[in-house]
């Protein structure tokens, strides 16, 4: 920004209608043939998929915005992964709108609503890839856009974060796309011949206010080995404790 400030102030002095803006340049990670071999990108290891069917417009435009910043990113062998620090600032500046969250005990608009269809969608790739969950939590109760209780999870930077580590004996490479209503996170990497299996979720104490609660357990198997045996468990609350309100700031409306 200094940089290009710069250009524009020396073309305004030369009563010049145009500036260049300065740019900074990087490569990617991955960008050949050889990159893929070499950092053993050869298999699909599981994808994580989730539905956003008759979402608001501002909801659907955080979704996009926030699953481009997953794309393309390589987590290295043992590297915990965390969701929100790969966000990044969820602003206006940042490209976001103003949609409901969950906050303080009510449902607000807030800049970035949404975001957690992305993160509920990596999550999902993480536990079919028999990744492990090193952080994770619920919602405050549950959403219809995440279908069966149990399966979502909730971020809010920076306090709650989606964490998994890569135990694979590779790089994984995370690709995702929207086609429909539907968001897919794929991960790519190298098959050490892990069989995983996901039980659930399993809803019981489902309350005639809406609380319910649910689990679902990951197991791992490697070498006729258990490498992990985890069950996560969900509590919803009654969705009537958090009634809809206008933002306090005027960001929107529900």
């Amino acid at each position: 920004i200094p940089r290009s400030i710069s250009h524009v102030t020396a073309s305004l002095e030369k009563g010049e209608n145009n500036a260049p803006l300065a740019v900074d340049i990087s490569s990617p990670q991955v960008n050949s043939l050889s990159d893929i071999e070499q950092l053993g990108l050869t298999s699909l290891l599981a994808r994580g998929e989730s539905d956003f069917a008759n979402s608001p417009r501002n909801r659907i435009h955080n979704i996009t915005i926030g699953a481009t910043r997953y794309h393309g990113l390589l987590i290295a062998p043992d590297q915990e992964f965390s969701f929100n620090e790969f966000l990044g600032a969820v602003d206006a500046q940042s490209g976001f709108l103003p949609e409901l969250v969950i906050k303080n005990n009510v449902t607000t608009p807030e800049y970035g609503g949404g975001l957690c269809q992305v993160s509920t969608t990596a999550f999902r790739a993480a536990l079919n890839a028999g990744l492990e969950i090193t952080a994770r939590r619920n919602h405050a109760y549950a959403v219809r856009y995440y279908g069966t209780p149990g399966l979502d999870a909730t971020i809010y930077p920076p306090y709650t974060d989606l964490k998994f580590r890569n135990n694979t004996p590779g790089y994984i490479l995370i690709q995702t796309n929207i086609s429909g209503t539907k968001l897919v996170f794929e991960f790519w990497g190298t098959n050490d011949g892990r069989t995983v299996e996901v039980i659930g979720p399993v809803t019981y104490d489902r309350q005639s206010n809406g609380a319910v609660k649910a689990y679902i357990e990951q197991k791992v198997t490697k070498n006729g080995e258990l490498i992990i045996d985890e069950r996560l468990y969900s509590r919803y609350r009654s969705p009537q404790l958090f009634p809809k309100v206008l933002a306090a700031n005027g960001e929107g409306t529900p």
